[in-house]
C-alpha cells in the first residue's frame, strides 16, 4: 500500500527551528532595532519593512538588555507603551494597519497570519456595502500588507540554521513508514507543506523512484516552486458570494489561482489515483486554511486510513493535542462522511507523539 506522509510546521518545531509566524514577527522587530539609526544627538530613527519608529533621545534601552533586543513581542509592546510619555517619546507608524493587527494579536494568542488575512478580507467585503468606496483602498493595503508578509517571511526563513535529524523521527519513518524497505509496489510520498526542507536530510540514502517530497506550497530558494501564501478554504459560505463579485483583487491570494503556477497539485492526485494509500499527519496544525486539499485527499476512493502522530505538552498521557487534532480532522470530512471518519481515524491507544516530552 502507497503512503501519503504530510509535513506540518510542527515538524520542523520538534527540530528547534523557530519557524512560527510569532517568531517571524519577532524577529522583524529586533532585526529593526539592530539598524537604529542616530538623527541627531538627541534623537533615534528606526525603519523597518513593517514599520517605522521615531524618538527624541538617541539611546535605545531596554529594561534587562543592550543594546535593545526583546525576547518576545510583549516585551516590544511593553517597551512602546513604557515610552510613550515622559523624557524618551517614542512613536510608531505600522507600513499598514494588518501588519499592527498581527503583531498585537501575536502578542495575546497563536497567530495565523492566513487565517487572520481571510478574516480581514470578509470585513473589506462587508463593507462594500457602504456608500463610499473605501473599501477599495483598504482591499488593495491588505493585499499589499500580506504581499509584504510573504517576501519578509522568505527573508527569515532563510536565515533558520538546521539543527540535525532526530532518532525518533527517523526510527518512525524506518519502521512505521517504512522508507528504508520499499518495493516496486510500495511507494512514499511526502507532502511538505512547510517552505523548508528538513525532512528531505532524512530521505538522502533513499531511491527517488520510490520516495518524492511534493512541496506543494512552494520550496524556499527555488525560483521554479515559488511560495503559495494566502488561504484555501473554499468550502467556506461565504467563498462563493465573493467570487461572484468579479473583483479580482478579492481572491488575488486564494491558493486555488496559486496551485495552477506549478503542477504540485496535480501531481499529488495523480499519485493517489494510482494505488490504495494511507496517511500519516506530522506536525500539521490541520486548519481551515488548507480544508479544501484535505478534504480531497480523505473522500478519495483510494484512501484507506490517517494516522494522526500528535503533539505531547506535558509529562502526563492526557496532556497532548490529539482530541484536538481530530476536532480539526473532521471538518475535512463532508457530512455524510463522518461515519467514514470514525472508522478511518487510527485511535489515540494506537497513536504516537510526534517526538516525547522534554521540559
Amino acid at each position: 500500500m502507497n503512503k501519503l506522509v504530510i509535513i506540518g510546521n510542527g515538524f520542523d518545531l520538534a527540530h528547534g527551528l523557530e519557524t512560527r509566524y510569532s517568531d517571524f514577527l519577532l524577529w522583524e522587530i529586533n532585526e529593526a532595532f539592530k539598524q537604529t539609526n542616530i538623527v541627531k544627538p538627541s534623537s533615534f530613527h528606526i525603519e523597518s519593512p513593517l514599520f517605522a519608529i521615531e524618538s527624541n533621545y538617541r539611546i535605545c534601552q531596554h529594561p534587562s538588555l543592550d543594546p535593545c533586543e526583546f525576547e518576545d513581542i510583549a516585551g516590544f509592546l511593553q517597551y512602546l507603551k513604557d515610552n510613550k510619555d515622559g523624557r524618551l517619546i517614542i512613536k510608531i507608524k505600522y507600513s499598514y494597519s494588518f501588519v499592527e493587527h498581527l503583531i498585537q494579536f501575536a502578542n495575546r494568542n497563536w497567530v495565523d497570519i492566513e487565517r487572520e488575512y481571510y478574516i480581514k478580507l470578509l470585513f473589506v467585503y462587508q463593507l462594500r456595502s457602504s456608500k463610499n468606496n473605501t473599501w477599495r483602498k483598504i482591499l488593495t493595503e491588505l493585499n499589499s500588507a500580506l504581499e509584504l508578509l510573504r517576501s519578509e517571511l522568505v527573508k527569515y526563513l532563510k536565515c533558520i540554521k538546521y539543527n540535525g535529524c532526530l532518532q525518533e523521527i527517523m526510527d518512525c519513518f524506518n519502521y512505521e513508514i517504512g522508507i528504508n524497505r520499499l518495493n516496486l509496489f510500495d511507494k512514499v510520498l511526502f507532502l511538505n507543506f512547510n517552505y523548508t526542507s528538513t525532512v528531505e536530510n532524512y530521505l538522502q540514502s533513499i531511491d527517488n523512484d520510490f520516495v518524492k517530497v511534493n512541496y506543494v506550497h512552494g520550496k524556499l530558494e527555488d525560483e521554479n516552486n515559488p511560495i503559495i501564501f494566502g488561504y484555501g478554504d473554499e468550502t467556506d459560505k461565504n467563498y462563493e458570494t465573493i467570487e461572484d463579485l468579479n473583483e479580482n483583487e478579492f481572491t488575488r491570494h486564494f491558493k486555488s489561482f496559486s496551485y495552477l503556477t506549478t503542477s504540485n497539485y496535480q501531481d499529488l492526485f495523480e499519485y493517489l489515483g494510482k494505488d490504495k494509500f494511507e496517511v500519516h499527519i506530522m506536525g500539521h496544525s490541520c486548519g481551515l486554511s488548507d480544508r479544501v486539499l484535505f478534504n480531497h485527499i480523505f473522500e478519495h476512493d483510494n484512501f484507506d486510513r490517517v494516522q494522526l502522530y500528535y503533539y505531547q505538552y506535558g509529562e502526563k498521557d492526557y496532556e497532548n493535542d490529539y482530541f484536538q487534532k481530530t476536532q480539526e480532522l473532521s471538518r475535512y470530512f463532508k457530512l455524510n462522511s463522518k461515519h467514514k471518519m470514525r472508522t478511518k481515524v487510527v485511535p489515540f491507544s494506537k497513536s504516537k507523539p510526534l517526538t516525547t516530552y522534554k521540559p
